[in-house]
This record gives structure tokens, C-alpha cells and sequence, in this order.
């Protein structure tokens, strides 16, 4: 088959980010025998080692625009069969680009659908408290009216949702022989070498945030988790991984919440051996609304969980699908979460890494998935 994937900025700094889904979905189809265009941005020069992927640049500005000249030539030289877009949902920029193709080009039209494009109004509120410039800017893709979404999802030939939460909200608007399931996916061989029983440990309990600023990830919940931690583990450290530079607001509540020192916030826009973080951590905590601030499942927390790191986490999305019951407390009781990480910590249980996972989140399994999903189109 010949496959066009549209996925943009395929070099973030780690598999929490369903652009970097895209080109990783990209490497495995190439590796059964397709030939793969991945229609993308700012590829950089990046190079890889499948002679059937294909890294197409589009500018940032005019992506849509660009991206159809690209479809449409390789629709006209046979050169294209089925396309393949990353979370339609969020990016409905892209939706005016969908219909064309399906006026234009009668190609199946395959969308993957990771994060919902609903944000109550109650949440809005929460954004605005948090940061106002956030809740009025056009990147908060969750603000645009629920039908904008559902119209975009429509124009699909096929909607594929990263988790049973998402497919179920999909299934309320579309036929159910149209939704499928396929869980957000990683490369296996980044993790199967490195599952460890035990924590080398670092004489003190450390707790790892992988996320950014925007309100929805919440940075504040695990700087206020952190605070309660303290007084019980006098020697706890964090490690948050975030943009640089910090925000003022995040700034001022380190040092209100009496957290400098405490916490390192190595900078995210580098290279970053994100699975040593990991490793080196007792515990991870994830503090965002999944499915809107996040992916869903967020993989930091499927990652977390192979190579055998502890997770603590606000129970929102489909994220009880992966993790335990015991593991998750209401979204944004911060109390009941820190009081969660300190009965895990206080454990001291040997690691339990669950390669088993790889069966469900692994790369060469999901593109498998979706070339039956591609066949039964064509």
C-alpha cells in the first residue's frame, strides 16, 4: 500500500506527544513493505534507516494548503492510497484539507483520535484562574464548539480512538462499525533492554512530572503534592520536566510552597534521556486532565509502568484502563494524591516492571492494527 500519514513536528523530546506517534507509526508500516509519505514540519534533516519512508516538509504556515498539493501529486502519479491523519479531532484546521481530498481524490480517509476537543466550562474556568492569556489563546484547541469536532470527525472514512473513554464519546456521534480502538503506541526495543527489578536508589525519595505549563497538564498540583509530600519525606526532590523558561506564576509558588531546592526543572526543549528519568525515579506522578490537557492514555505513565516506576495519578480519561484503582484519586484533589504517593513510597515494594504491556502499546503491534484498518478501505 502506498500511505501518507500527516503529522506535524515529528522531533519532540519524548513519546508523550502524538506527533512523534506519527512518524513512529510511519517506521513500522514501512517495515511490513508499505510505502509510507509522512507529510510533516520541521523534520530538520532527520534521517532514517527505512528506505520506504518518505519525510515530505510543509511549512508551518499554510500546512493545510501545502499538504493537499502533496496529497494530490501523489494521488495523481498512483502513488497513494489511504491517508492517515494524527488526532484530527484537535487539529480541525485540517478539516477543510480532508474534504477536499474526499471531493477530490475519492481517497479513504483514516483519523486518529488521542485527545477529546470538549472542555467544560467549569474547566475553562480553571484555565482562565490559572493563566487568562491560556484561555483566550486559539491554541487551546478544546474551546471551539463541540460540533466543529464532530463535523471534522465525520468527513472520516474511519475514526480511531487511543482508548475506550475516547471511543465511547466517538460512538455517540458516529456509527460503531466506524470507531475502532488502538491504543497510543512506543517502540518496544527502547524498553525491553532496559526493565530492572530493583531502584538503585538515590538516598532520598524522588518524584518525576513530565508535562508543560498549560493549566491542564497541572504543574500546580504536583508543586502543591510536592509540599504536602515534604513534610512527611524532609529529604523528597522533584524532577519536572517542562519548558523553559519558567512562567512567574510557577517561579512564585516554588518558593512560596518553600520548594526551592526541591525541585529541578531540567528544560524540555533538549535531548533528554527521559527513560533514565524514569528509572531513577520512586515514583511518578501525572497531574493532567486526560483526555483534553493530554493523550489518552498518557504514555509517560504506560512507559512508567514497563519499566516498573511506581505511578500516581488523578483518575480522568481512560487512563483506569492501564492503571491500577488503587493508584488513582479524583482529578484535582491533590490532597488525596499526595496522601496515594506517600503509602507508595512508604511501601518500598520491589520494582515490578510489566513488559507484558508491549502487547498493547507497542509500535509493530498497533501498525498492524491499523494496516487492517487501511485494507478494509481500500
Amino acid at each position: 500500500m502506498h500511505i501518507a500519514i500527516l503529522g506535524r513536528n515529528v522531533r519532540p523530546p519524548w513519546n508523550e506527544a502524538v506527533k512523534n506517534m506519527a512518524y513512529e507509526l510511519g517506521y513500522q508500516l514501512a517495515a511490513l513493505g508499505h510505502n509510507v509519505h509522512l507529510i510533516t514540519t520541521n523534520s530538520d534533516g532527520l534521517k532514517t534507516d527505512q528506505k520506504n519512508l518518505e519525510l515530505l516538509d510543509a511549512p508551518s504556515q499554510g500546512f493545510s494548503k501545502a499538504a493537499l498539493k502533496i496529497l494530490l501529486k501523489l494521488k495523481t502519479s498512483n502513488s497513494l492510497d489511504v491517508v492517515h491523519v494524527q488526532n484530527l479531532a484537535i487539529h480541525r484546521s485540517l478539516t477543510p484539507l480532508i474534504s477536499a481530498l474526499r471531493r477530490r481524490g475519492n481517497l479513504p480517509i483514516v483519523a486518529y483520535c488521542c485527545q477529546l476537543p470538549s472542555l467544560s466550562f467549569h474547566n475553562w474556568i480553571d484555565v482562565l484562574r490559572k493563566n487568562p492569556s491560556e484561555a483566550f489563546s486559539s491554541k487551546l484547541g478544546m474551546l471551539a464548539p463541540a460540533f466543529t469536532a464532530r463535523w471534522s470527525m465525520k468527513i472520516a472514512n474511519k475514526a480511531v480512538a487511543s482508548s475506550h473513554f475516547i471511543g465511547a464519546e466517538l460512538a455517540r456521534f458516529l456509527p460503531k462499525d466506524r470507531v475502532e480502538v488502538v491504543p497510543p503506541f512506543l517502540r518496544s526495543d527502547r524498553l525491553t533492554s532496559r526493565q530492572r527489578t530493583s531502584s538503585e536508589g538515590n538516598g532520598y525519595p524522588q518524584v518525576l512530572y513530565l508535562g508543560s505549563h498549560k493549566a491542564l497538564r497541572g504543574e500546580e498540583d504536583f508543586l502543591l503534592a510536592m509540599s504536602l509530600l515534604k513534610k512527611e519525606y524532609p529529604t523528597i526532590k522533584g524532577i519536572a520536566v517542562t519548558p523553559h523558561p519558567l512562567p512567574r506564576r510557577i517561579e512564585s509558588m516554588v518558593r512560596n510552597l518553600g520548594l526551592e531546592g526541591r525541585i529541578s526543572f531540567p528544560p524540555r526543549n533538549i535531548p533528554l534521556d527521559v527513560l533514565s528519568l524514569i528509572e531513577s525515579s520512586d515514583l511518578y506522578m501525572f497531574t493532567g486532565l486526560s483526555p483534553v490537557g493530554s493523550i489518552d492514555p498518557p504514555l509517560t505513565i504506560v512507559e512508567s509502568l514497563i519499566l516498573g516506576t511506581p505511578v500516581a495519578s488523578y483518575d480522568t480519561g481512560g487512563i483506569k484502563e492501564v492503571l491500577d484503582e488503587n493508584n488513582l484519586v479524583p482529578y484535582q484533589d491533590y490532597v488525596a494524591l499526595a496522601k496515594t504517593a506517600s503509602e507508595i513510597l512508604r511501601d518500598h515494594a520491589p520494582r515490578k516492571p510489566r513488559p507484558d504491556l508491549l502487547a498493547t502499546f507497542g509500535s509493530e503491534n498497533a501498525a498492524k492494527r491499523f494496516e487492517h484498518i487501511y485494507q478494509e478501505l481500500i
